[in-house]
């Protein structure tokens, strides 16, 4: 196993048998006009004779999971022809399958269909389980799959196991000691999720907020993924009445040439606490909160069965490390550029979801002409509107402290009188 695998399985624990759907990864790629079923099938076929990691079952029933890689032979891709020539439709057929469970088990860990309108084909559609597959390995896979759309070939990959060998013979000794020592000063109310009652997400596009985090960055000298978690923490620290609070980041370990290439699964937790001090000075504040993910990602490769067993000896009656009730992830380039009258640009984008376990507060964030920041929170942690409040609030707040007037968080004014939320 690479830890990246690991982490994910033990995540699975945390969720239970009843939650297993939420380890699975949508995607839509469009096909181009004129490209036929038959070659689109044939695609995605090759990119699973290429990966290991789609040719994968795992066996969880021992003390330490372990997995089968499977020689390659041909799969059924089904056709779904839809009922208009849509990307949302297409969409749609994804999230249907994805809520349902894979069995990794007994079955290959992806699900992949060709849609068709009036018998053009338009997507492929796939549905991969998280430990075959991460944000990044999908960026892969949709790139290798244009090439091959295109005439091109795929030559040599990289595979899971030549990580987790490497990962085997190095020491991870290092890693395991930071979090064992820090582990004491993690919040104990933002460890344990505990909340079963509905999620659903508010999101918001905004060209003003991703210029004022820019603006910071290039002021600061640090990650505009920084500036948005620590405005975020300043929004819901006030929202919540609290002064501290752990976020487990998500470390997605493509740092190292050889593995960004790798189609497989290498996020994993390092979490970081963030101490909110209305009486310190903004610029300060962010500057801090950006040396802290540093020092969190520098450790965010790490056994997290070591860790546990690191944790139990040091007298930490710790049973799982991956478990957090507040993640935040920065996902990267958007997708698309929302349309002109969507709602993100001028209010907000409510979604549902069918998850019921796991985490109840993510902030997800990403970038294009403007900055995507999504808020995920259950009904129990943040109740009516209040998700749409705080992404509103993440907004108003990059753009206060760019203006750069107040010369403490508490003059930082999180209002944000031009959003309709």
């Amino acid at each position: 196993m690479t830890y990246g695998q690991l982490s994910v399985l033990r995540s699975l624990e945390t969720h239970g048998p009843d939650h297993r759907s939420v380890a699975n990864l949508i995607s839509v790629w469009e096909v181009p006009f004129g490209v036929g079923t038959a070659q689109v099938m044939d695609a995605w076929l090759q990119l699973v004779a290429a990966h290991e990691s789609l040719r994968t079952t795992y066996d969880l029933g021992g003390p330490a999971p372990t997995q089968t890689v499977h020689p390659y032979r041909p799969s059924r891709v089904a056709a779904v022809e839809l009922a208009e020539d849509s990307f949302a439709a297409a969409l749609r057929l994804a999230a249907e399958s994805a809520a349902e469970p894979i069995d990794i088990e007994a079955e290959l860990p992806w699900r992949a269909f060709v849609t068709t309108y009036q018998g053009d084909a338009l997507h492929l559609v796939t549905v991969i389980h998280h430990v075959a597959a991460d944000n990044g390995a999908l960026r892969v896979l949709e790139e290798q799959f244009g090439r091959l759309l295109d005439g091109g070939t795929l030559g040599p990959v990289v595979q899971p196991l030549e990580m987790a060998q490497e990962q085997q013979e190095e020491s991870g000794a290092r890693s395991v000691r930071h979090w064992t020592e820090v582990w004491g000063q993690l919040v104990p109310a933002d460890r344990d999720p505990g909340d079963g009652s509905e999620r659903r997400r508010a999101s918001l596009y905004s060209p003003q907020g991703l210029a004022a985090a820019q603006e910071l960055s290039e002021r600061l000298k640090v990650s505009v993924q920084s500036v948005v978690l620590g405005v975020g923490a300043l929004a819901l620290a006030r929202l919540k009445r609290t002064e501290r609070l752990t976020f487990a980041l998500m470390a997605a370990n493509r740092l190292v040439a050889p593995w960004v290439p790798l189609v497989g699964s290498l996020n994993q937790f390092a979490p970081v606490t963030i101490t909110i001090d209305e009486e310190a000075n903004p610029l300060e504040y962010l500057r801090a909160g950006y040396f802290q993910c540093m020092t969190a990602y520098m450790h965010g490769c790490y056994d997290v069965d070591a860790l546990r067993t690191s944790l139990q000896q040091s007298g930490r009656p710790e049973t799982d490390p991956t478990a957090f009730a507040k993640h935040f992830n920065f996902l990267g380039d958007v997708d698309a550029e929302p349309d002109a009258g969507s709602a993100l640009r001028t209010g907000i984008e409510w979604r549902p979801s069918t998850q019921r376990s796991g985490p109840n507060f993510h902030l997800a964030v990403a970038t294009g002409k403007g900055l995507l920041i999504g808020v995920g929170a259950s009904c129990d942690y943040l109740e009516g509107n209040l998700p749409a409040v705080l992404a509103a609030s993440i907004e108003a707040g990059l753009i206060a402290i760019s203006k750069g007037s107040e010369s403490s968080l508490g003059e930082v004014s999180l209002d944000n009188p031009w959003r309709i939320v």
